[in-house]
């Protein structure tokens, strides 16, 4: 084994999972913070449990699309050294911008970066004929597409509650019914998902519904003392849906550690597989050290840096309540669910940021603090070509020193 491209591949997949922490992670958290559910030193140790649990219990492979849906592994059969060099290229890069968008405050995706990143060194090394672009493509589009669903399904999720119990003269008994519905289509989804999984008939599912609701229903209005004032029922309303925005945080940290996280330590597997062996591996497995060492990127990350983040997308964008967060935290949930059910690749980044834009439109325009939107936004755009233009540079130096 190569040592010193061993330390280089340790220090810049430690470097990618920190700017991962820094930047990514904090969106699972940043709604929860802004509508002051919990402080933000509560929110990074929070997060910081739930992203380490589901990066190491959730998922012991990566997808295939770093991997083989960029670049053609292939092209590099005879010189697997160079694809070591150009993924340690994209860890760099993809790590860098991630800290320059953090150091402004920019909720950017980490999946578009490393991709940006890839296709970089892929131009590089063996030419823009070479990258696939149908599926760029596709990740382009879900910049558009995702935001604007998850928008639509937050504002729908809000105005109805606006309409059905923040207005109702008693909201405190009217959020027990729209709470124990939201919450028990939720744990339906997880059992629908659980037996899936297990590979179990979900035939009967629908028949639980009525059952789960009422349960639901049934336990919230048991919680849910008496009140004379409007204001003091209002506040009930906001402290319940406080516990459901809690509940939907900590299952998004989880997930994203499951899946994201694993994904941004990607690249790190196949290079020490290419160290290892001295050819490249197609299978799409993580080794359990390289998940532990991501995880504590990831926290180290968070810890230092997440804050920036979590203010963003918690604060700056309008002016969040445990209900307004709820509202966005499920769209996104939804979002996420619907689009992996089609296939389609996603960025929990842009997901979560258009369903608090949408949210926040339930309540007019100006309710949004326009020009935020207008950096966020231009930071999506320039992602992609950022992180391409790093990882040529990194991986030029890499090919003139080693």
């Amino acid at each position: 084994m190569d040592y010193l491209l061993f330390v280089l591949a340790l220090f810049s997949g430690g470097f990618m999972a920190w700017g991962v922490g820094a930047n990514d992670v904090a969106n699972a958290m940043g709604t929860s913070v802004g509508s002051k559910i919990i402080t933000v030193k509560q929110a990074i140790m929070i997060a910081a449990v739930f992203e380490a649990l589901g990066a190491f219990f959730g998922s012991g492979t990566v997808t295939g699309t770093i991997r083989n849906n960029i670049i053609q592994p292939s092209l590099y059969s005879e010189i697997p050294f160079v694809l070591a060099k150009g993924m340690m290229a994209a860890l760099l890069a993809s790590a860098t911008w991630l800290m320059l968008a953090t150091q402004k405050g920019w909720p950017v995706s980490t999946t578009h970066s490393i991709v940006g990143a890839v296709i970089g060194f892929g131009v590089i090394s063996q030419g823009g004929q070479h990258i696939q672009w149908s599926n760029i493509s596709m990740i382009a589009l879900s910049w558009v597409v995702t935001p604007l669903m998850s928008g639509f399904i937050g504002w729908l999720v809000f105005r109805v509650i606006q309409r059905f119990v923040l207005i109702h003269p008693t909201p405190n008994i009217q959020a027990a019914y729209v709470s124990g519905v939201f919450l028990g289509a939720m744990i339906l989804v997880v059992i629908y998902e659980t037996l899936v999984y297990w590979g179990v008939g979900t035939s009967y599912i629908f028949l639980l519904a009525p059952l789960v609701m009422l349960l639901c229903i049934m336990a919230f209005k048991s919680v849910m003392p008496d009140a004379d004032s409007y204001r003091e029922r209002c506040r009930q309303v906001e402290k319940m849906f406080g516990v459901l925005a809690l509940f939907t945080a900590c299952a998004m940290a989880f997930a994203h550690g499951a899946n994201d996280v694993a994904n941004a330590i990607g690249p790190l597997a196949s290079v020490v597989d290419i160290l290892q062996d001295g050819q490249i591996n197609s299978a799409n497995t993580v080794p359990v050290w390289v998940l532990i060492y991501g995880a504590m990127g990831v926290v180290l990350g968070l810890a230092m840096f997440g804050y920036k983040i979590i203010l963003s997308v918690g604060s700056k964008i309008t002016v969040l309540s445990p209900s307004r967060s709820f509202s966005a935290q499920l769209a996104t949930a939804i979002t996420i669910l619907m689009a992996s059910r089609m296939g389609f690749p996603v960025s929990t980044t842009h997901t979560l940021v258009g369903a608090v834009l949408g949210v926040g439109l339930a309540r007019g325009l100006a309710a949004v603090n326009l020009s935020v939107v207008r950096g966020i936004f231009m930071s999506w755009g320039i992602t992609i070509p950022a992180g391409a233009l790093f990882a040529m540079g990194y991986f030029s130096i890499l090919q003139a020193v080693i």
